[in-house]
Parts: structure tokens; sequence; C-alpha cells
């Protein structure tokens, strides 16, 4: 621009010899605002300026040899000639600058994508290859395309001996004979199958099948689960249960029975024995009484745990039972008041048959546990605000239980029949109170004894 001044400062400003210099000061003001808005990284800025000056360089060097050495020989003419190659060149270096920057911009964004794909990828691939459970990918056809680690291991291939052959190689395929049952879904099935290893073993599985895309084409994704300790605790439990089930049939059967003719012939002995005799007598039926009730406690809990019924929950009416075992109690114990203090509500609970179970345990504790010759037992339903559930209460005179027992009688947090509780006919009460949606809880009595207060969900009409 100096140059220009001094040539020509005297002419016209919009002569032609002004276009070049004042464009190329144009060009640069623009390049100079897109380099300072793009953000560009300095060094990749910094490819304009330098492109700049080697056109200026390059195209200024030729025009002085067309001015001084190819044009006449004129003082402003030669000189002006050289501003206009210096400019030229100058606005080619600017665009080459440009043009280059924005290329290496753009191959440094596929760089940055390609490698944070390659993260990915190798992120997505460690995934893949640390879940636990065996994962196979098979295209429609069921030619397996893909497997991670966890089942190159289990299943004994090498992965370019697995890939390609066919699922039906390592998989017994969807079991659909009453053993199993699969659940599915429009794009996920879950079953249970057989994998079979390269050297033949098997393994029971449990497979979740998902149609995804791999490769931009329709495939799926199995993941298979062993299931090989929750067959085995199956057999277990199937074992228990048919334990549970032979100890049903003896208690419901062979000990009752047999303590049945006991009674009866002991009833027979009231007429033959003297007044020391009846009190030993008494005893006697006392205990064998105790012994049946045992064996019916006995026979419902195993009935519940070995699954010898589903226990439905159906509406019951809860006066009819209370009631009707209530007068069953009275009959049992002579020596004991059972009274009900107010009404029954006339209302249906969440129960079945073995409700009455319920009542009778508890029942039984109230009078066999206490420390009276002639035991008290207070028995009180109500339905609670909302008419959502039912309360029963059945309170004692006894001796009471001290608060740190007082869920510990339940079995709770024990071992069930190995607890420290008071016998089988209390954890039978907290099973099934807990399987129709109630519950069971402990108070004390006042001025003594104890206070079961059992709450039963009320049935919907």
């Amino acid at each position: 621009m100096a140059v220009w001044y001094v040539e020509v400062g005297s002419g016209p400003w919009w002569s032609p010899i002004t276009v070049a210099p004042f464009g190329l000061a144009i060009l640069l003001l623009v390049a100079a605002v897109w380099l300072f808005r793009s953000g560009l990284d300095g060094r990749i800025a910094l490819r304009v300026p330098l492109t700049t000056i080697v056109g200026m360089l390059v195209f200024g060097s030729f025009g002085v040899f067309v001015a001084f050495d190819l044009l006449p020989t004129t003082t402003v003419r030669s000189t002006l000639v050289v501003l206009h190659f210096v400019s030229v060149g100058g606005a080619v270096g600017v665009l080459v600058g440009l043009f280059a920057a924005r290329q290496a911009t753009t191959i440094r964004t596929l760089r940055t994508r390609e490698a944070a794909l390659r993260r990915s990828r190798d992120e997505y691939q460690d995934l893949f290859d640390g879940i636990g459970d065996t994962v196979l990918v098979h295209d429609t056809r069921g030619v397996i395309i893909a497997a991670n680690d966890t089942a190159l291991n289990r299943l004994g291939y090498a992965a370019d001996d697995l890939t390609g052959r066919r699922i039906g190689t390592v998989e017994d395929g969807v079991r659909d004979d009453g053993e199993t049952a699969a659940a599915q879904s429009a794009d996920r099935i879950v079953y249970e199958t057989i994998h079979t290893a390269a050297d033949g073993d098997t393994t029971p599985v449990e497979v979740s099948a998902t149609l995804v895309r791999y490769g931009g084409d329709p495939a799926v994704l199995s993941v298979a689960r062993d299931i090989s300790q929750r067959r085995e605790s199956e057999r277990e439990v199937a074992r228990k249960r048919d334990q549970l089930r032979a100890l049903n049939r003896v208690l419901r059967h062979d000990i009752r029975n047999d303590m049945q003719i006991v009674l009866g012939l002991g009833r027979l002995l009231d007429d033959h024995v003297d007044d020391e005799g009846e009190e030993y007598l008494r005893t006697i039926l006392d205990t064998g009484e105790h012994v049946v009730e045992l064996t019916r406690s006995s026979r419902d809990l195993a009935r519940t745990v070995a699954g010898e019924t589903e226990l439905p929950v159906e509406p019951v009416s809860l006066a009819e039972t209370l009631e009707a075992e209530i007068d069953r109690r009275r009959e049992a114990f002579g020596h004991a008041t059972i009274t009900v203090r107010g009404d029954v509500p006339d209302v249906t609970v969440r129960a079945n048959d073995l409700l009455a179970s319920v009542f009778r345990n508890l029942l039984n504790n109230a009078v066999q546990h206490s420390d009276r010759d002639e035991p008290e037992v207070v028995v009180t339903a109500d339905i609670t605000r909302g008419d959502h559930m039912a309360v029963v209460r059945v309170a004692d005179n006894g001796p009471g239980i001290v608060s740190d027992r007082k869920e510990t009688v339940f079995g709770k947090g024990e071992k069930g029949i190995d607890s420290e509780g008071t016998g089988l006919g209390l954890y039978l009460v907290q099973s099934l109170v807990d399987h129709y949606g109630g519950s069971v809880r402990i108070e004390d009595n006042e001025p003594r004894g104890t206070v079961v207060v059992v709450e039963l969900p009320i049935a919907e009409k």
C-alpha cells in the first residue's frame, strides 16, 4: 500500500491500478476475521499468512522478471507491475492458505472422530468380552458371526473355529416340552436349553435372544446364563418336598390315628380308675390331645411347605371361621374360659381353608402356655378405619412374653422349625398370615399376659 501511495497517490483512487492492492487488502481483512471467528488451532491458522507470504514472494519475483526484463523500462510502470503481481500472489496465497487450513481442520476432525470410534469399539469389545455370560451373535440363517471370550472359554472353541458354524452346533434349540417355559415379546425371547461344548460336555443354560442389527444387517444376540446350580437347587427342593409330603402322610394317618386310639381307650378307662389314678389319666388325655394338635399343626405346615396345595387366596368368612374354631377349642379345653367380646364383623377376608389353623394355634398357645389353673382367653375382632383390614386380638392372662422374644417366637430370623419359638404353631401362623398379605404381632396384656394381634386384608366385593 505504501508503494502504491508513493507511485500513484496523486491519481484518482478509482484507477484500475488500485484494484489489486485494494483487493488484497480486503481479502486479508476477510481472512483475518474468518480466522478469528473460526477458532482454528494456532498452528493451522499460521498456514494462511505463510502461504500469503510465499505467494507474494513467488508472484513478486515473477513480476520483477516481467517488469524489468520483458517490458520497456519505465519506473512507474515497472513498479506498479511488480506491485500487481505481488498483490495477486498474496491473494492466491490467502485463498490457498484458507483452503489448506480448512482441509487440515477437516482432516483433524475426521481423525478425532476416528480415534473416538476406535475407543468406543475397544470399549464395546471389552464390555462384550467382559460379560460373565456366554454371548453369541448369529445371523438370520443361524450362522454364528461373533462370540465373546466367555463363550469361547466355556464352549472350548477358538474364535475362528466357532464363527461360521451354525447355532445348532452348540445349542439344543428352544425347549417346549413342558419342562421349561419360554417367555417372549416382539423382539425378545427367553428360554432354557442345553449348550454343547467342543469336547461334548453339556451345560443347562437360560438364553435371552434379542433381535439386533450387526454390521448393518439383522442378527440375533443370544446371551446364555449357566443355570446348573439353579437346576441342582430345584432338584434339592423337589427332594425336600417329597420328604415333607411323606412326613405329611405319616402325620395325617399314622401318628394321628394311633393317638386317636390312645385317647379313645383312655376315655373308656375314665370309669375304671380310682381318684388317685384319675389325675394320671387326665394327664394322659391332656398330653394326647396336645400331641393330636401338634400333629395337626405339623400336617398343615408340611402341606404348605411341600406344595400339596397351591394355597389359593380366596374370600373366607371371618365370623364363621373364628366362631367355629372357638367352639372347638371350648370343647377341647374344658378347664379354660374362652369368651368373645363384642360382635365379630360379618366380613370376608383374603385367606383359605387354613385360616382355621391360624386361630386354632393362637387359641391353643393361649391356653397351653398359661400358668393359671383356669386360663382365661378373650377374643375381639374389629375392622380398621376405611374397611381395609380385619383385626383379631387373642388375649390371655398367662405369664406374658419378654420384649426381646416377641419376634423370635414366630421363628423370625431363625430357621423356622429350628427356631427358639414356642413351636410349630406360631411359625405356621406367621407363614400363613404373610401369605394372606396380612401381619401378626405380639403386645402386652394388662394387667398381665399376652395379646396376639392378627391383621387380615378384607376381600374385595
